[in-house]
């Protein structure tokens, strides 16, 4: 089916990190900077500072809890400055609405690929996918990588500058089919191997034999992998068919294609219902959703 292979070059020129400079989310740069290093790209640093005002402070404390914050920046500045040696990179600082400063940097600075990292304090599900992080993946005009707080769980061979396993899922849709490019461009890209799923719910033994059929031309010939992709079709709900098969394959990347929306209240809802929600909240690796 020719209709199905993939190809196109992935050029990361410009990644944006994302960061409240909470220990939480640090965990996600190294992969920022490992994408950064292998693709030559240049690194953003963007930590959007909230205009509101201490409610519970009196008005006298104001400016001296805006200097202590002023210094937990520069202090926190001076610290990645050293992890990002050697890699091209700038800090920036606007203050406002989370969102709205993102999707401006994204569109001024020709972002290729966004790197959060999540909380897992108050729950990931609250972190992760609250209002902010539901206009991220529903708006954002360029691929995004999470890190989320089950990844430190991981065994210590599994790094950032190891990937040995990119698990890509799909359901032959147009929307995950324009995130095959990148599994196969990492999987290249790191040595890795490639294991590409399909999950079908309910499935029969014909079904099973077509989607196999289906997936062995997800790879384009010519695609000079390190090895033969694995193609792996699971009878299941899809958000435990990927999760499960993440885990058996020891996979230290996810990839999935989304949905494009308009980042409308219904399409918030779909998307808190979607496999690519469930996914994202329960991997124990990174995931890279590209919005199709």
């Amino acid at each position: 089916m020719k209709t199905l292979r993939t190809s196109g070059h992935i050029d990361f020129k410009n990644i944006l990190f994302a960061t409240d400079f909470s220990s939480t989310t640090k965990p996600a740069l190294p992969y920022a900077s490992e994408i950064a290093r292998r693709s030559g790209a240049k690194i953003y640093v963007a930590h959007v500072i909230s205009p509101d005002i201490y409610p519970l402070v009196p008005p006298e404390e104001w400016p001296r809890m805006a200097n202590e914050e002023e210094e937990f920046r520069r202090k926190m500045q001076h610290e990645l400055e050293e992890e990002l040696q050697g890699i091209p990179h700038d800090f920036l600082f606007p203050a406002g609405d989370v969102w709205e400063n993102l999707s401006q940097i994204i569109n001024q600075k020709h972002i290729d690929l966004l790197v959060l990292g999540t909380h897992g304090r108050t729950g990931i599900r609250k972190a992760v996918f609250g209002s902010v992080a539901e206009r991220i993946f529903l708006q954002a005009t360029c691929p995004v990588l999470t890190v989320g707080p089950r990844v430190s769980y991981r065994a210590p061979q599994s790094t950032a500058t190891e990937m040995n396993c990119v698990l890509y899922a799909t359901d032959f849709s147009p929307e995950s089919l324009a995130a095959a490019r990148y599994a196969i461009y990492l999987a290249k890209e790191y040595h890795a191997g490639l294991v590409l799923l399909n999950s079908i719910h309910k499935a029969e033994a014909g079904q099973v034999t077509s989607a196999y059929e289906t997936l062995q031309d997800v790879v384009p010939l010519g695609a000079d992998l390190a090895s033969k992709p694995k193609c792996t079709v699971e009878r299941g709900a899809p958000a435990e068919s990927i999760l499960g098969v993440a885990m058996r394959d020891n996979a230290d990347l996810i990839v999935l294609g989304i949905r494009s929306d308009e980042g409308s209240v219904m399409a918030a809802k779909r998307f808190a219902h979607s496999v690519a929600y469930k996914v994202v909240t329960l991997a124990e690796c990174p995931v890279l959703t590209v919005r199709g």
